[in-house]
């Protein structure tokens, strides 16, 4: 089993920032919308075909409009969407296709080999 751990520690009323990590290691940083994140809890992770990334993606099962995606910064969206890279200012993050490659292929990697993905997600 795969658990990645998302924890959220700035939460304003637009952005909401947080960090991942697998197994206590720092892996990225995170940017959310905070009116359209997902709540707090426990979220089994699939890969699916994305129309409007071109790709697939890490998708929350149970919030399945809920996705961990690249790009630059969470104004104007109002999806559940996580984006993952290098906070550099709140609701912003820099670096984030290297940072997404990463988490993809460790996600990839661990469901092909048939163990489960699991996204915990928590808050101060």
């Amino acid at each position: 089993m795969l658990n990645i751990h998302l924890h959220r520690h700035r939460i304003s009323d637009n952005a909401c920032d947080g960090t991942i990590s697998i197994s206590g290691t720092r892996i990225c940083d995170t940017a959310e919308h905070s009116q359209h994140r997902p709540p707090v809890g426990t979220y089994c992770l699939q890969l699916r075909h994305s129309k409007q990334h071109g790709r697939k993606v890490p998708v929350l099962a149970k919030a399945p409009n809920a996705c961990l995606v690249h790009g630059n910064g969470i104004y104007g969206s109002s999806d559940g969407r996580i984006l993952l890279g290098i906070r550099i200012a709140p609701g912003c993050v820099r670096h984030s296709y290297p940072h997404f490659k990463l988490l993809y292929d460790r996600i990839n990697a661990a469901l092909r080999r048939g163990h489960e993905v699991k996204l915990i997600i928590t808050e101060d």
